[in-house]
């Protein structure tokens, strides 16, 4: 049985943050995983979990201000004070939710750095991130991040990714390998889960090319989901989409794996 988390930031998103714990629950998911759940109160959260007993299998550190475009702090200079506030909120919330897994976002491509010295402060900050996290079990993730959807993004290939958690070398790093990024970036989808195995910790599906629910695009995800299976991954499969229909028409897809 894959374990299925709905992402709470592009599901459900007609209710409030506990209703939509709410509606995760009754469609049948395992658990939830959100990029922004440390934008609402922690006492809301906490009392959601408990009504549901949902586990939060995911969630992002705070990526700087994102409606000025900004997608993660990681790699950009002079942003030491602010990725510390960040790791801390997000090592808060994550240890009250029991979550156990981190995104950490690289950020944007920097002008006024080479490519090799953004690498190096990427590097560097990850680990210190690494070194946060560990003390309360957490791991801290990765993500390539297709250069469509996320223009000049840091971290926009999965060898790169690969490098960069072997560069690290802490035994809590780890990839999270979003299907979608990987068929717009790579394609060959199965090839590249079976050879990065060893350091994926997470994985996320939507259809390509809409980015909507399984089932709606060109890849086979039930093809897919049993080559994953087959595998032993025991993790978590976050589902991160946009619904193609409202209501419980683009949740049909997950009755096999209930």
């Amino acid at each position: 049985m894959l374990k299925l988390a709905a992402n709470l930031d592009w599901l459900f998103c007609e209710h409030p943050i506990a209703g939509r714990f709410q509606a995760a629950k009754a469609a049948g998911f395992h658990g939830v995983e959100g990029l922004f759940l440390w934008q609402h109160p922690l006492d809301v959260l906490l009392a959601a979990q408990r009504e549901t007993g949902l586990p939060v299998a995911l969630m992002n550190a705070p990526a700087g201000n994102w409606q000025a475009g900004e997608r993660g702090l990681a790699s950009l200079p002079d942003r030491d004070e602010e990725f510390h506030r960040s790791l801390m909120i997000a090592h808060n919330y994550a240890t009250a939710l029991g979550c156990r897994k981190v995104h950490v976002m690289a950020g944007l491509r920097a002008d006024n750095l080479s490519a090799c010295a953004q690498r190096e402060r990427l590097t560097d900050r990850l680990r210190i991130a690494c070194d946060v996290m560990v003390e309360v079990g957490i791991d801290v993730l990765i993500e390539p991040l297709n250069p469509e959807d996320m223009p000049g993004y840091f971290v926009d290939s999965f060898p790169l990714a690969e490098s960069l958690i072997n560069e690290v070398a802490r035994k809590n790093i780890g990839l999270q390998f979003d299907i979608y990024h990987c068929q717009k970036i790579h394609g060959n989808v199965a090839h590249l889960i079976e050879r990065y195995l060893p350091i994926i910790k997470h994985f996320q599906i939507a259809s390509v090319p809409g980015r909507h629910e399984p089932g709606t695009g060109e890849l086979n995800e039930t093809w897919l989901f049993n080559f994953i299976k087959q595998t032993g991954y025991q993790g978590w499969m976050g589902c991160e989409y946009k619904p193609s229909t409202p209501g419980p028409e683009s949740l049909r897809w997950m009755t096999p794996y209930l």
